[in-house]
């Protein structure tokens, strides 16, 4: 398809055409390098108004004084070569990105700076649309400016490709049935991840959430690796109950961009019955793991707790004091070793106890996320105000705790 830069009724336009005939009257420039310097709010691509203008004034051919023809000589080069890297992904957008050397770029503003071609675009820029629109053609895939499935970059330095494939993100809720799962892979501190006798050479110091429902999701997508984002973590001693809880599990470099949700969805729960479960897998994004992290939540907790000798007046006591609470909370003891030592403020909503005898009592805690409920127990030697131990003055212990809900925002 031929273009005429003569069809350009806009006056600037024209105007850049002439600055650009003394320009060529003085640099021998290539179809993209000449591109580039002329008119970027034009809506001819900039290698096309290149190859016009060369054309127009009679110098197509001749070598590059800002380029050496870097471009040319190596574009069927780099195309067949980002061909060949792809050839075993599956995507449907791309888009490429383009470095160059600094020494062009320097050239190319010298010239812009000396002719006052303030309408001219980037070189890279120029380049990077023309590869566009060759392997958007070649592989019949979109060019997406702003979240494409491939971003591949062309290195002008090194003549090399490497391509950054956005990873696949996978919602869902998780139920953990069974005490003694951690929620993310924990690396055994003996072998570092090797596989040991203390590990049961598995490598991991505990089973996890992540490990069981990620190692599925990484085989049904050929990642290279996965990742767990979710609201919040419970202990490892903790299960996790009711509805469950949001996660979202993030595929590293897959190949596979579609698989059966449902399908997995039962792989999952079948390896790994009586231990944990999924609910409603469905496809996700990035912006989902940001908003996810950032919701609202109330935790519903239930929990049973030691303690010597309550009376029934200690209950009601207990009941009305917790409930509708603001907790003050420094960072528990227990977790100082990886979290900073600060001061928060939590809300209990309610406290209720619903089963207690002499040697203590069960309960249902509505609460602000963030509370740390084995410490709302303890008291935590004074770090935590109130606290069931502070407020019946005597020890208080959490023996069992299970997280039965999580409401708030649409994850509710």
């Amino acid at each position: 398809m031929s273009y005429d830069w003569r069809r350009q009724d806009d006056e600037k336009a024209f105007e850049g055409v002439q600055a650009l005939n003394f320009v060529l009257d003085e640099f021998e420039l290539c179809i993209f390098c000449s591109g580039s310097l002329y008119g970027s709010s034009t809506r001819i691509p900039g290698w096309i108004r290149g190859l016009s203008l060369l054309k127009l004034f009679g110098r197509n051919g001749r070598p590059c004084q800002s380029c050496g023809n870097l471009f040319e000589d190596n574009m069927d080069k780099i195309i067949s070569k980002a061909l060949l890297m792809l050839k075993d992904y599956e995507f449907s957008t791309i888009k490429t990105g383009v470095i160059v050397p600094p020494v062009i770029i320097e050239k190319l503003d010298r010239i812009r700076s000396k002719y006052g071609l303030s309408d001219a675009e980037s070189v890279k820029l120029t380049v990077s649309r023309r590869l566009d629109e060759i392997l958007s053609s070649k592989i019949g895939v979109a060019v997406e400016e702003e979240d494409p499935d491939v971003m591949i970059i062309f290195d002008f330095n090194r003549i090399d490709v490497s391509i950054q494939i956005k990873p696949v993100y996978i919602y869902g809720r998780y139920r953990k049935l069974e005490r003694g799962i951690s929620q993310s892979r924990w690396v055994c501190p003996q072998c570092n991840g090797v596989g040991c006798e203390k590990c049961s050479w598995t490598g991991y110091k505990y089973p996890s959430v992540e490990k069981m429902v990620g190692d599925v999701l990484k085989k049904a997508f050929l990642a290279s690796e996965y990742h767990i984002h979710a609201s919040g973590r419970e202990d490892i001693d903790v299960r996790m109950l009711g509805p469950g809880r949001p996660f979202v599990m993030e595929l590293v470099e897959p190949k596979k961009r579609r698989a059966d949700l449902n399908q997995l969805e039962r792989e999952i729960n079948e390896k790994n019955k009586g231990k944990i479960e999924v609910i409603g897998l469905r496809y996700s994004s990035k912006g989902e793991v940001v908003t996810l992290k950032e919701a609202k939540f109330r935790k519903v907790y239930r929990l049973k707790v030691e303690v010597r000798n309550l009376s029934e007046a200690e209950v009601k006591m207990l009941e009305e004091k917790l409930s509708n609470c603001i907790i003050s909370q420094r960072t528990p003891t227990r977790v100082l070793r990886r979290r900073a030592d600060i001061e928060r403020k939590r809300k209990v909503f309610k406290f209720n106890i619903v089963n207690y005898d002499i040697d203590g009592f069960e309960a249902t805690v509505e609460c602000e996320g963030g509370l740390y409920i084995k410490e709302l127990v303890n008291g935590d030697n004074g770090r935590t105000r109130p606290s069931v131990s502070s407020l019946l003055g005597r020890e208080s212990i959490c023996k069992e705790l299970d997280v039965i809900d999580i409401l708030g925002d649409e994850y509710g």
